[in-house]
């Protein structure tokens, strides 16, 4: 490693996995990495072990002798750091970098798609959320957790298939291909074997099922389809507010960011634009400016 070098990791900690990307000062991939997931809202220690995890084997991977992560200036963009007690909680945790700096998971996918300008972005992944970044204002929308929001996401789509499972089983509703299929999917006969399985799941298990769901909407299966148009209707719902602050791009991250596309209103399709760079490289870009202003003091 040559003196005075300055190197840089991004990690986007999310519900499903944690990615990391290590860059020299100029910019230039060295190395990424993936490790388990990083909500720190729903498993602090997990999440501090997958971001550390990631973060060696970039490390690792870039081969790049006597590198340690206290030589690596760090931006974190995570799950769950939102909510202040938590954000308080993880802050209180030694962490093994020259620098660190922390924020969410969304921001950093927005800094990330329109390469540090304003913009606004839609998360659809195993979650959902949205923000705008306007002259340095934020306007959050979603991301309120698996239990009460995440609508239209990967995790609202399982959940949504496995619920109707769950009528056709009671005789509540009629029995079908989907329900047919989440059976098979999770090896369940009966409703008690069902419900056993969801009641400790987290987001990323339900999430595993919306290919499934997306599938059979695809090929016109009447009740994955119904789910669909929902999820849909909402993440419509989600970027028309934030177009109404006028973002100058729009720009849609996450696992079935793909194959709900078609589902949604044209005027968002026609709208949506690539994102520039992944949310790993916007948190590089987001822990640049603390490493400048510290040097100029």
């Amino acid at each position: 490693m040559n003196k005075g070098s300055e190197y840089f990791i991004g990690i986007d900690g999310g519900g499903t996995k944690c990615k990391a990307r290590l860059e020299d000062a100029n910019g230039n991939l060295l190395s990424e990495a993936v490790a388990g997931p990083a909500n720190v809202a729903r498993d602090m220690q997990g999440a501090v072990k997958s971001i550390i995890e990631a973060s060696q084997k970039a490390i690792e991977c870039s081969k790049i002798k006597h590198l340690s992560l206290d030589k690596v200036h760090a931006g974190l963009g995570l799950a769950g750091i939102n909510l202040p007690n938590t954000k308080a909680q993880f802050l209180k945790h030694s962490h093994p970098f020259k620098s660190q700096r922390v924020t969410t998971d969304l921001h950093i996918a927005c800094l990330g798609a329109h390469e540090g300008n304003d913009g606004a972005i839609v998360i659809v992944g195993t979650g959902s959320s949205g923000l705008s970044i306007i002259q340095h204002r934020h306007h959050e929308l979603g991301g309120h957790g698996f239990v009460v929001g995440d609508k239209g996401s990967g995790a609202w789509l399982g959940k949504m298939a496995i619920a109707h499972c769950l009528e056709t089983l009671d005789g509540i509703a009629t029995a079908n291909e989907l329900s047919a299929a989440v059976l098979r999917a999770l090896e369940c006969e009966n409703a008690y074997q069902l419900v056993k399985i969801t009641l400790e799941a987290k987001p990323a298990f339900y999430a595993t099922l919306a290919p499934l769901v997306l599938q059979l909407a695809k090929q016109n299966q009447s009740q994955a389809i119904a789910i669909v148009e929902e999820a849909a209707a909402y993440i419509n719902k989600l970027s028309f507010r934030l177009l109404e602050d006028s973002p100058p791009r729009l720009s849609f991250i996450g696992g079935i960011t793909e194959p709900m596309m078609c589902h949604l209103d044209p005027h968002i399709q026609a709208l949506a634009c690539k994102p520039k760079l992944s949310p790993e490289s916007g948190a590089i870009l987001y822990s640049k400016p603390q490493l400048l202003t510290r040097e100029c003091q």
